[in-house]
């Protein structure tokens, strides 16, 4: 029994040494990645990343990269409905042709149908 109560506080000592381990390497990574960089908006106005936070951002609509952006995510929409509305028309005319039926059928299920009246008005 006595042995049972060292290998167990053994292992829970090697647990916990190596779980600080982990967690201290880990932090330690992210710490790396925390570096300030100078990043320029629009202006060229450095822009600072840190725990500064930038709550004065603003996006004017009477900007030339505002325009750009605006007229490519409308010529990328209008070519996606325009392939949607062509894909859509050759499925549509697929399925018209389908389920197209030759006039020497309709003809047959004509017949079929008069016969059809001719032995329930017998009755």
């Amino acid at each position: 029994m006595n042995k049972f109560f060292c290998i167990v506080g053994i292992c829970s000592v090697v647990g916990a040494v190596s779980a600080s381990a982990v967690y201290l390497l880990s932090n330690k990574k992210n710490k790396g990645c925390r570096t300030n960089y100078d990043f320029k908006d629009h202006n060229n106005e450095n822009m600072t990343t840190g725990n500064e936070l930038s709550t004065n951002v603003t996006f004017t609509q009477d900007k030339p990269w505002f325009d750009d952006v605006k007229s490519s995510a409308i010529e990328s929409m209008y070519s996606r409905h325009e392939d949607a509305a062509i894909a859509i028309s050759d499925s549509i005319e697929e399925i018209r042709e389908n389920i197209k039926v030759s006039e020497s059928t309709n003809d047959e299920i004509n017949e079929v149908s008069a016969e059809l009246d001719k032995m329930l008005s017998e009755d």
